[in-house]
C-alpha cells in the first residue's frame, strides 16, 4: 500500500528532501507552539490589567490585533506542515509554493522582531508604578512553561525555515524533482545526468 507522499528511495535527492522535511516540520511546529505560548501570554497580561484596575480598553484593543496575528501565523505554521509531507511526493510545485509561504513567513517574522526591538527601547516612563504593578500581577499569575516555550520556538522557528528553503535549492533537491518514477522529467531534459547515460557511462568504464 503506497501514499501521495511515498518516494523511491533510489532517486537522487532524497536525503536532502527529507532533511528539508524534517526542519519544515519542526518550523512548523514550534511556530503552533509559540502562537500557543503568546495567547497565554496575552490572556494573563489582560487579567493582570483587570486586577490593577486599568481600563478595558488598554488591554482589549492589542489583544484582539495580536489574535489576529496569532492566527495568520497559526495557519501559516499548519501550511508548512503540510508542505513538509507534499514535498516528499516530489512534485515540483510544491516545492514553488514552499518558497513562497516559507520566504513570506521569514520576511514577516524578521520585520516582526526589527519592530519589536524598535518597540521595546519606547517606555513609557509617565505610568511606571502601575507598568509595574501589572508586570508583578502578571508574573505571578504566568504558567511556568509559557516563558522557555516561547524562547525557544522563536529560536527555532525561522532558522528552521530558513534552512529548509535553502535545502529545497540546492542541487540534489533539483535532482530529487526531476524524477519521475524512475524517469527523468521531461520539462528539466539533462542528456548527462539521465539514468541510462549514467549506466552507459558506467559500463564503458567497466
Amino acid at each position: 500500500m503506497t501514499t501521495g507522499a511515498s518516494m523511491d528511495t533510489n532517486r537522487p535527492g532524497v536525503n536532502v528532501v527529507v532533511g528539508s522535511s524534517v526542519l519544515l516540520g519542526l518550523s512548523g511546529l514550534a511556530r503552533l507552539a509559540q502562537v500557543a505560548a503568546e495567547a497565554v501570554q496575552e490572556d494573563t497580561y489582560l487579567r493582570a490589567h483587570e486586577e490593577v484596575g486599568t481600563s478595558s480598553g488598554f488591554g482589549a484593543l492589542p489583544m484582539v490585533f495580536l489574535m489576529g496575528v496569532g492566527l495568520v501565523v497559526a495557519l501559516a505554521a499548519l501550511a508548512i506542515l503540510v508542505l513538509a509531507l507534499a514535498n516528499l511526493a516530489g512534485r515540483n510545485w510544491t516545492r514553488v509554493v514552499t518558497w513562497v509561504v516559507g520566504g513570506l513567513t521569514v520576511a514577516v517574522s524578521g520585520g516582526w522582531l526589527v519592530l519589536a526591538l524598535l518597540l521595546s527601547g519606547e517606555g513609557d516612563v509617565s505610568a511606571g508604578t502601575e507598568a509595574d504593578r501589572v508586570d508583578e500581577i502578571a508574573g505571578q499569575l504566568m504558567p511556568a512553561w509559557v516563558e522557555p516555550v516561547s524562547a525557544v520556538s522563536g529560536i527555532v522557528a525561522s532558522p528552521a525555515l530558513l534552512v529548509a528553503l535553502i535545502l529545497l535549492a540546492l542541487p540534489p533537491a533539483n535532482a530529487f524533482y526531476r524524477w519521475r518514477r524512475g524517469e527523468w522529467d521531461p520539462s528539466y531534459p539533462d542528456e548527462t545526468t539521465q539514468p541510462d547515460a549514467i549506466h552507459l557511462r558506467i559500463d564503458q568504464q567497466v
